[in-house]
Order: C-alpha cells, then structure tokens, then sequence
C-alpha cells in the first residue's frame, strides 16, 4: 500500500467503525420508530469533514448506505434510499463547506462567534434541513402520513441536533493536536487562558492540582445527583424535575468555560438516554425529552462559549495589567505579587532566592541622541536578552524607563545570583542593531539575597537597589552583591540628602569667589563664583560632598538658580576701582539648568534684578552639557548671548572634546583642565596640546583659560604658551564674599610681573 494511502484510509476506517457502532447504539434509545432520543452519528460527519477536510465527503455517502443496510430492520426502497443517502451527505456536507469556505470557522472553535456559527449551522439549521428532506421523502413515498410529518420532523430534527451538539464539540476540541498542525496559530488574545504561569501563580502548586482534582470530582458527582434527581429516583415518572440538570450545567459553565461545559453536556445526555425507560417516554412524550435535551445541548455549548470569552477577557485585561506593553515583560505589578508570593512561603532548607534589579548606564543619552524609537527598540532586544539568561521559571520585569528586575528562587547560594548577574552583563556586550548601525549597552546590576534580615519584599528590593546604587558608583558595568555596609552608606546618602533640602529652603549656601588675573600683568579681571554648604553639623563643604548628590535628585537647578541670583547681586554691589575694568563674574551652568524652558528668563531677570552688566557675566559650561539635543541647546546659547553675557567652555580637552563645538555653539573662552597645566614640562604631548589649545583660542579669538596653576612655575609656562588668563592657588584660593569684595579694590596686580 501506498504510503500517501496510510493515514486516508485510516481514518476512513476509524470513522465507519465509529459510526456503524454509534448508528447501532443510537437504535436502543428510539422515543419513537426510527426516532432516537439523539443521534450522535451526524456528528462524526462534521468532524471528520471540518477536522480532515471536504475531500471525505463520499464517506458520508457509505455511512448512509450503511445506516439502511445493516441497522434499520426494514430499508427503503431503491428510490427513497438513493434520495436518503444522497440529500442526506449533501446537507452536511454543503454545511461544512458553507462553515469552511464561506464563514471560515476555525474548527478549534476558540471564539464565541465559531461556536455560534457551528451551533447555527451544523447544530440547528443543518439537521432541521436534513429533517425535512427524509420526512419528504418519506412522506412522497407514502412511507408516512402528511399528518404525522411535522411531528415526525421535530423528532427527527431534535435527534440529529442533540447528537451533533453534544458529541461533535468535545470530539473538535480533542483533535486539536492534529488540527493545530495545518490552522494558523491563534492570536495572543485567543491564548490568554493559557498564559505563563507566573502570570497566574496562584494556580500552581501541588495543592492546586489538588483541589482541581477535588473540584472536578465534586462536579462529577454533582452530574449524577442531578441525573437521579431529574431521571432515575423516583419521581422520574414525571419531567418535572428534569430542570435540575441545569444546576450542575450552568455551575460547570460559569466556573471552567467551553472545555468542561462541552464535556458536562456529553455526560448529561449519555445518563438521560441511559436513565429514561421506555414507559417514562409514553407518559411524558418523546418531542418533550427530545426538546429538554436539546436545551441542555445549546445552553451549555453558548453559556460555556460565552463564559470563555469572559473568562479570557478577564485574563486578557489581567496579562495587560501585570506586563510591559513594550517589551512583554512583568512589569513592577506582577514582580511585587510574584515577590509576595514566593516571600510568603516557608524558606526551603539550604535554599535562597535573590532580587536582581538592573539598568543602562547611558540610556538617557540613547534617548537623546537617537530618539525615543530608537530607545523602544533597545528595551525589546534587551528584554529578549534577559528572558534567555534565566529558567523558565524564573520572573523578569521591567520596572519602568531603563530599570529591569528579576526574581530568582531556589537558589542555592550568592554564587548562582552573581552566575546569572554575569550572563545578564554578558548578553549586553554584543551591539543593539539600530536603524544606521548598532549600539553597545552598558548596564549596572544590584543583588540582593533573602536572609535574616530581609525576609520582606520592601527590604530586599530596598537592598537590591542599594547594591545597584553602589555598582553604578564604584564602576559602572559591573554586578554588586548587597552587604550591610552599604545599608549605612544609603542612610547616610538619605540624611544628606534631607539636609541638602532644608539648606534650599531656608539658605544654608554661601559663595566663594576664586581670582583670575590676566597672564601679562598680572592684573585681577574677575572670579568665578563657587558654592558652598554650611553644614550644621559637618561644617562648611564644598561642592564635590553634595553637587553630585543635587544632580542626582533634582535639586541642582534650584542651587543653580540661588548662585546666579546671589552672585549677581553680590559682585553688583562692589564698587568699581577708578582707572580699571570691572570685575567680571563667572558662574557655572548644569546641563539639567541648561535645558529648562525658563533658562534664559532666569539670567535676563537675575541680571536686571542686580544691576550688573551683561557683559561683565561670564557662563561656564562642562562639554557633557552639548551633549544632549544640540539643537536646543544651541538655541538656548545663542539667545544667552543675545542678552550680551559671555560662555566660556569649561574642562576643555576632557571628555567628549570637539573642535564642532566650536563652531556649532557661540562659546567665547576656553577653560582648559588643569590635567593639562598639572602635567607641563613632565609630560611632552600635554605640553603641546595647551599649546595648540591657546594657538586655536588667539586664532578663532577666543579667551583662553588656564584652570589649575598652582605654582610660579605652572603661572610662568602656561603665560609663556599664550594664555589669556589663569586661575589657581598660586594666584588665589575662594575668598569668602567680603575678602574677595577687599581684594577687588586692590590696585596693585595680584601676582607681581616677572
């Protein structure tokens, strides 16, 4: 035999067997002659045509012929017959290519609007349709009288519809694995009953698989009472109880859906037919039996239908609760109830579970440089990366902006988090594929480990995140497990942190002033204004103890806003010595001030508010400044410079340096870092790159700065090179306010010529 011919013929065979033998069965259970209480051989008509295909249709041709021949006692004649097995398969057969090719029924039946279909069709308007053509025909052939024909045909058409309703749902659902093979996998939202399970964690467990147990053999026996209640005790003389079979119906639907409900309607229809006497037929009539079980048929196929749908909607709108809608990840929801959840049981002996919280160390300058699509795009490879780092069982959540978290249980000590802290770290060295090229991600990662003391969700992503904190400060892209050390450190961070609020509110600042003197005659030209904090209790700190800690939190553009406004004000008060220019004032601009709407508002009002000149403000800006959204940026300088102030590019040489930035912004000075000046006469290149700075300052007639000269011989070489001015010890410390006011009105040169 062919190999082709194998699976055809076998379910060929499967099918006429299962037939013949359903066929058979279906004759014991007759309300009347030829009429059975159902008749569930059709069904197998639809399956094997909707789960095969269309090709079987002549089976049905076989099966009808089969039906006359081997089961009915007295078979029709040659005429009728051929128009019985003939209009019969046609029925059926024109309904599954009407439900296939012009409907589309998916033959899963996984939405409300298929199972309606199917019932519509194959359940209802099919076999009343095949109803009436056997009833005609029989009738034609003076094989039944015109007055028992539409009596006749409601039995028939009842018994048909019953038998395909309650036999052919569950037989579709079982086929899934071989239909699965050939349909188009179902949508997500089709799939929603099906989820990951750590969206619904509540349902696993071995106590879970338990009590489902439990249920499912409540509702089994729930099935029977109902059964011997409607049918078997003793009042089953009488149809009047037969309501009862909703109860367990209508409880099986509501609770589980379409599955279980398909399977409730089997089990009902199986225990009436088996139940009901002969006798209990004559007394209450066979149409009301036949009618009664076709209601139980479709109330539990739609109910349950539309308790799926329900039920998946609900699941639906839970899954968008509890994830990501950009990446599909948990997000900070289902990491806390997963977290709870796993805290809330006892701790397996030699066991652990760890939090790992991880972000970008640059993701904010992806965003700005590129765009927040292609930002998106980072996040979902990024988030594919993490999922294949951990076990499937394993919770990987995204937290919010750059910041991912994962929940690791059963652990069996640091080393297994810090394994897979490192495979994170690693899956981030290959380069992001971005629209016009690839990026490389850096990434910190924080762990932290359920012990002694930490025992709660708050406590351990409270450590997780210290831990981060503390891997971004020490070095970034690097993993760090959360000792008690650290604990420390962050309420120390906490506490300066309140502080540094309450010197903003209520002026615990104060500004010092550092001199700069032109190079050639030594002459003071101004200061640059620094701040300082008067600690209550740390004394007075200078800006590395807390600037770093102000940008962090958001709090530099108020300190900023107090410098300028105090500064201005202050310098604006000296008077002016005769015979000379007045000072001038430098104050440095963050990027975060920079680049806050109202920033040219602020100068304009804290210059007008002071009275200084416009020209005697002097604007000092790090590189890493102009680094994000350069357009905007260079607006907002020239409209500065549009007020008459200068800008002068503070820490030249560091960091990002470029020559475009000399022309793409409206700077006026160079300050070059004191890397450069602290190295000259030690270090050749260094020697020569101040020299091409200062070259590159006269040449595009820029003012050059030279930060750091701390000794006569770092003032003489950097004046030997051509700067224009210098700042540092040998010339002058910060100078409270009043001793920089004393030395503004000094006459003599601040450093003697020579």
């Amino acid at each position: 035999m062919p190999r082709a011919w194998r699976s055809p013929l076998t379910i060929a065979a499967v099918y006429l067997a299962a037939w013949w033998g359903l066929d058979a069965a279906a004759q014991r259970f007759e309300t009347a002659p030829g009429i059975s209480v159902w008749y569930p051989p059709t069904a197998l008509d639809y399956v094997l045509l909707l789960a095969f295909g269309l090709r079987f249709w002549p089976l049905l041709l076989l099966s009808g012929l089969l039906h006359q021949l081997l089961t009915v006692p007295e078979p029709l004649p040659p005429l009728p017959l051929l128009v019985f097995v003939v209009g019969t398969a046609l029925v059926h057969a024109g309904a599954c290519a009407l439900l296939l090719r012009v409907w589309q029924l998916d033959v899963r039946l996984p939405r409300l609007r298929d199972v309606g279909l199917f019932v519509g069709v194959a359940v209802l308007a099919a076999p009343l349709a095949a109803a009436a053509l056997q009833v005609l025909n029989l009738t034609l052939g003076d094989l039944l009288t015109w007055s028992k024909a539409p009596v006749h045909t409601l039995q028939l058409w009842a018994g048909i519809a019953t038998g395909v309703g309650m036999l052919a749902p569950p037989l579709l659902l079982a086929l899934r694995p071989l239909t699965q093979a050939r349909l188009a996998p179902l949508p997500d939202e089709l799939q929603r009953l099906n989820l990951h399970p750590q969206d619904f964690p509540a349902q696993a467990g071995r106590w879970a698989r338990w009590r489902r147990g439990l249920e499912g053999l409540g509702e089994l026996a729930l099935i029977g009472l109902a059964l011997w209640v409607g049918y078997g005790g003793p009042r089953s003389a009488s149809l009047d109880y037969s309501y009862v079979l909703f109860v367990p119906l209508l409880w099986i639907a509501a609770r589980h859906g379409f599955g279980r409900a398909v399977v409730a309607v089997l089990l009902l229809n199986v225990g009436v037919a088996l139940l009901t006497r002969e006798s209990d037929v004559e007394r209450s009539g066979g149409l009301a039996l036949q009618f009664g079980l076709l209601t139980v048929t479709l109330a539990g196929l739609l109910l349950g239908a539309v308790m799926r749908e329900r039920q998946r909607l609900t699941a639906h709108l839970r899954h968008l609760a509890l994830h990501d809608p950009l990446t599909g990840l948990g997000n900070r929801r289902l990491f806390n109830e997963r977290l709870g959840q796993a805290l809330a049981g006892p701790a397996a002996p030699r066991r652990t579970l760890a939090v790992i919280l991880m972000d970008f160390d640059n993701f904010k300058a992806i965003n700005d440089s590129l765009g927040h699509a292609a930002g998106d795009l980072v996040l979902r490879v990024v988030g594919e990366r993490l999922r294949g780092c951990v076990r499937p069982g394993d919770v990987v959540a995204r937290l919010g902006g750059d910041e991912f978290a994962l929940l690791l249980e059963d652990l069996h000590g640091p080393g297994e988090a810090s394994e897979v802290a490192g495979r994170l770290l690693g899956a981030l060295e290959d380069p992001v594929p971005v629209p016009g090229g690839a990026l490389r991600v850096g990434a910190s990662v924080g762990i932290a480990l359920r012990g002694p003391g930490a025992q709660d969700s708050e406590t351990l992503l409270r450590n997780a995140d210290v831990a981060l904190y503390h891997a971004k400060a020490r070095h970034r892209g690097r993993a760090q497990l959360f000792d008690a050390a650290m604990h420390a450190s962050v309420l120390e961070r906490l506490e300066l942190e309140a502080d540094l609020r309450v010197a903003i509110a209520r002026g615990g600042f104060e500004i010092h002033y550092q001199p700069l003197v032109e190079l050639q005659g030594g002459e003071l030209r101004g200061f640059e204004a620094l701040v300082r904090w008067r600690h209550p209790a740390r004394g007075l700190l200078g800006p590395c103890a807390f600037i770093p800690l102000a940008e962090e939190t958001g709090l530099i553009v108020a300190i900023d806003r107090w410098v300028l406004r105090a500064a201005c004000a202050e310098v604006a008060s000296w008077p002016q010595p005769a015979g000379r220019p007045p000072v001038s004032l430098g104050v440095n601009l963050t990027a975060t001030h920079l680049h806050s709407p109202d920033v040219v508002q602020e100068v304009q009002s804290a210059l007008q508010a002071s009275g200084l000149a416009p020209e005697r403000l002097m604007l000092e800006l790090t590189e890493n400044v102009l680094l994000s959204d350069t357009a905007a940026s260079a607006q907002t300088l020239r409209e500065l410079r549009g007020l008459g102030l200068r800008l002068a590019l503070d820490d030249f040489g560091t960091g990002y340096s470029s020559l475009g930035y000399l022309r793409e912004f409206p700077i006026s000075d160079l300050k070059v870092d004191r890397s450069f000046v602290t190295n000259l006469g030690q270090d050749g290149a260094a020697t020569e790159l101040a020299r091409m700075v200062a070259v590159l300052g006269r040449t595009l007639g820029l003012a050059t700065v030279a930060e750091g000269v701390e000794t006569p011989e770092h003032y003489a070489q950097v004046r030997e090179l051509g700067y224009t001015l210098a700042q540092g010890y040998h010339i002058g410390r910060p100078l409270p306010a009043e001793q920089a006011r004393a030395l503004a009105l000094q006459e003599a040169p601040l450093v003697p010529p020579g």
